[in-house]
């Protein structure tokens, strides 16, 4: 396969994209080359992409961007910037980089929101739904015990703790599910539920947290990464449905931090 077959896939089933103005594009290499291996992990870190180089691979699937803004050398601090560097990275090893995100985060069922749910053991469908959120019924539990649910969850995704705003022993009955930078806590609370899972990224906890002890809410947060690794493992077996004569390997990212108590 050449590299733009993937992206002539998307297209082709992603109807949920509008193609006119989607992130999902080759942000370095040939699109035309031909496919030694493809190597699918959440952000195009220099440890990731080693990995894939590591494997043979020269097609690397992320669902992040390269960077975080335009590299722009006159701005940063040199040549010695990482992003600088990566730049020249890419353009010395010829490693493809295509970003796959609006294309996966509304895949049905096993896209970044619903790998995100069967992770966490929601396996039937949700009670109610809206795109970026999922609400699941846990009734019989509290607070503390969902949230001690949810880490034993996700440790082996790198996370060793989860954060809990509310009453550890309140009794929980419908919990919102979201993902990635954008984790509305109003949206999620109107759609009826009364524990909220937010991340990180996904929200200004100054807020979300005054918030939530003033309406009574509670909320569970965990990293960005953390959410969507699920999602990218399901979109690497997914990736060998699609192309069964090419080797596909997930590539861990994981929690971006650690915790120390």
């Amino acid at each position: 396969m050449r590299a733009t077959d993937l992206h002539e896939h998307a297209r082709k089933i992603g109807s949920w994209v509008d193609w006119d103005d989607t992130v999902d594009e080759f942000l370095a290499g040939d699109p035309d080359a031909e496919v030694t291996g493809i190597a699918v992990s959440w952000m195009p870190t220099f440890s990731t992409l080693e990995r894939a180089r590591e494997l043979g691979f020269n097609l690397f699937v992320t669902h992040e961007p390269l960077y975080v803004s335009e590299v722009d050398e006159a701005r940063l601090v040199g040549p010695d910037d990482p992003w600088v560097r990566k730049r020249a990275w890419l353009e010395e090893t010829g490693m493809m980089v295509y970003r796959c995100h609006d294309f996966w985060d509304d895949y049905p069922a096993v896209g970044i929101h619903g790998a995100w749910a069967k992770w966490l053991g929601f396996t039937g469908p949700p009670l109610s739904a809206e795109k970026y959120y999922e609400v699941h019924g846990v009734e019989g539990l509290t607070l503390g015990a969902l949230a001690r649910i949810f880490l034993e969850r996700v440790k082996p995704l790198g996370q060793e703790a989860v954060h809990v705003i509310g009453d550890p022993d309140q009794e929980v009955s419908r919990v919102a599910l979201g993902t990635g930078a954008i984790t509305n806590y109003r949206r999620m609370h109107a759609l009826g539920a009364d524990v909220l899972l937010l991340t990180d990224d996904g929200t200004r906890l100054w807020e979300s947290a005054q918030w939530a002890r003033d309406g009574g809410a509670s909320l569970i947060l965990v990293n960005h990464a953390t959410s969507e690794e699920p999602g990218m493992i399901s979109l690497a077996v997914y990736l060998r449905g699609v192309f069964p004569g090419v080797r596909v390997e997930h590539v861990p990212g994981g929690c971006l931090y650690g915790t120390i108590s």
